[in-house]
C-alpha cells in the first residue's frame, strides 16, 4: 500500500501508476505543506513521487518530537518491504538542522538529514511479520521529524511450488522408455512374421 498526506492530486500524475491512499493517520501528527515546485525530473530518485505528494508532510504536533504509525493489516509469516519518502518543504534557518532517526519494528536505522526541496527515499527494509515504525528528533536537531509519504509492499509467495530441474528429463525419460517399448514390440513382430514365412509358397 502507498500512503501520503496531501488531498489535491490525481493518480495519473504517478508515472508507476501507484494508488496512493490518503485514509492514513499517524499519532499525534499535523499536516504541513508548501506550494514551492519540486524537481521530481533532475532528482536521482528512482521512485519518482508525484510532485503533490511531495508538496505535504506531517510532522509531530507542537511539544512532541517523534512519529509513529503501527501497520495491522497483515498475517502471521507475511513478509514486506518498506520504503520512506522524505522532502524539506521548510526553509530552515542558517545553522538549524532536522535530524532524525527511524525505528523499525525495534531496529534504529539513521541518522537522517534532509536538503530543501530535494526528494529522499530511504529503504527498501525488509520485515517480518508486522510493521511497526516511529521517525525520531535526534537530540541535537533543532526541528521535529517530517514524513512526506510511505510505501508498504507485501510478499505473497507463489502458488505453485517452483519447477523441478528433474521434471523435463522425467518427461524424456518416459517418452524414451515408451519409444523403446514400441520398437521392441515392431521387432518381435517382424521376427515372428519372418519365422513363419514359407518361401516355397
Amino acid at each position: 500500500m502507498c500512503y501520503c498526506f496531501s488531498h489535491a492530486f490525481s493518480y495519473n500524475d504517478d508515472v508507476y501508476d501507484r494508488i496512493w491512499r490518503l485514509d492514513v493517520n499517524l499519532n499525534d501528527s499535523v499536516s504541513i505543506s508548501t506550494e514551492t515546485n519540486i524537481d521530481i525530473q533532475g532528482s536521482d530518485n528512482p521512485c519518482r513521487l508525484p510532485v503533490e505528494v511531495l508538496r505535504t508532510a506531517v510532522q509531530p504536533r507542537n511539544g512532541l518530537n517523534s512519529l509513529s504509525y503501527n501497520y495491522t493489516r497483515y498475517t502471521e509469516n507475511s513478509e514486506f518491504h518498506v520504503f520512506f519518502h522524505f522532502a524539506e518543504i521548510e526553509q530552515i534557518a542558517p545553522g538549524e538542522i532536522r535530524e532524525f532517526t527511524i525505528t523499525l519494528n525495534g531496529l534504529n536505522y539513521g541518522l537522517f538529514t534532509l536538503e530543501y526541496l530535494k526528494p529522499l527515499t530511504i529503504g527498501p527494509y525488509k520485515l517480518q511479520d508486522q510493521v511497526r515504525f516511529s521517525i525520531d528528533a535526534t537530540l541535537r536537531s533543532d526541528l521535529p521529524p517530517i514524513l512526506n509519504a510511505f510505501e508498504i509492499f507485501k510478499l505473497w509467495p507463489l502458488p505453485d511450488s517452483p519447477t523441478n530441474q528433474t521434471d523435463g528429463m522425467f518427461s524424456i525419460s518416459i517418452l524414451l522408455n515408451a519409444i523403446i517399448i514400441v520398437i521392441n514390440e515392431l521387432l518381435d513382430y517382424w521376427i515372428e512374421g519372418f519365422l513363419r514365412f514359407d518361401p516355397s509358397g
